[in-house]
Order: C-alpha cells, then structure tokens, then sequence
C-alpha cells in the first residue's frame, strides 16, 4: 500500500438509538460493529485489524469471532478513537493489516456490563500499571498537555476554551 491510500469505507451506531438499558457494553460494541460491516459492505472475516478502548480489544475481538494480526487498545478517554484513526492508518501503511475496525460504546445510563471505575492490580491491563501507583487521566494527560502548551503557545484560558465550545456542541445532540 501507498501512502495516503488510507481511506474510512464505513461507518454506523447501534441499530437502536437512545438509552438501552438491555444492551451490555459488550454487546453494544457488537452492534455498532456488525452494523458498520455491513455499512462497508464487508465480511467478518475480512476485518484484521481492530481498535477500541474501554473493553480490551481481546474481548471485543473473542466475542465477534476475529482474528485480528493487529490490535490497538490505546485509553486515553474522548480522544482515544481519534488516535485509533491515526494508529490504524499507520498500520495499514506499514502492511501490517488491511482493514481495521474501531469501535466504541458506553452503557453509562445502564450498569449491565459497566466495568468498575478501578483497573483490578491481577488483570491483564492492571498488572502493568497498577505496580507504578496513579494511573488513568491523572497520569495520562497532564505532561503531554504541558508540552503541546510549550510547543504552541496556548495558554489555560485558551485549552479551557476547548472544554466549554465541546460543552456547548454536546448540549446540541439530541441523543
């Protein structure tokens, strides 16, 4: 593959919109999956590649039934499926999978499926983390925002700024 031959070829939600208190995370990443399949016009077995983040990809992948040869399960919160983008048009470049396909869901309004707001030390994420002391957005974001900050000359009124015009677009969905 060429560079700059990147493309996204489809895209979908979950087939019902709205609250749906009995859908789990899991099953939702489903749904939203199949559906953007078939948006694409692809097959299951065509997608070998696979980004998510919340769920670890294993899970998402075992429960579709893939066998991805590249994977991402970068968490970074509301940003994550931009990298995923960004990382999955890296790998296809580098030959290391031809289609990739990201997904994310949330079942805040239900708690089936919710994972617990803490990493367990013994799972398969928290054992390399847990070791370290503060992990998650405390840990995550504030060094690289200092150095984007050094870098381009924004100041914390301006980074707010984000904060609130995202607030104000938000309110505007109606789901």
């Amino acid at each position: 593959m060429r560079r700059n031959q990147v493309a996204v070829v489809g895209a979908a939600e979950t087939t019902e919109l709205g609250v749906i208190p009995t859908m789990s995370q899991l099953q939702l990443h489903a749904d939203a999956a199949l559906n953007a399949i078939a948006d694409a016009g692809l097959k299951l077995s065509d997608i070998d590649g696979f980004a998510t983040a919340v769920e670890t990809p294993q899970q998402v992948c075992h429960y579709l039934g893939i066998k991805p040869t590249w994977v991402d399960g970068t968490s970074v919160g509301g940003c994550s499926f931009m990298l995923h983008v960004r990382h999955a048009a890296a790998a296809i470049e580098a030959g290391l999978c031809k289609t990739v396909l990201i997904t994310h869901a949330e079942s805040g309004k239900s708690m089936i499926g919710k994972l617990p707001r803490s990493i367990p030390a013994d799972s398969l994420q928290g054992q390399f983390e847990a070791p370290y002391g503060v992990y998650g957005p405390p840990s995550m974001f504030p060094i690289p925002v200092l150095r984007f900050m050094k870098t381009y000359g924004i100041t914390h009124e301006q980074l707010a700024s984000v904060a609130v015009v995202q607030r104000e677009w938000a309110a505007k969905n109606p789901r």
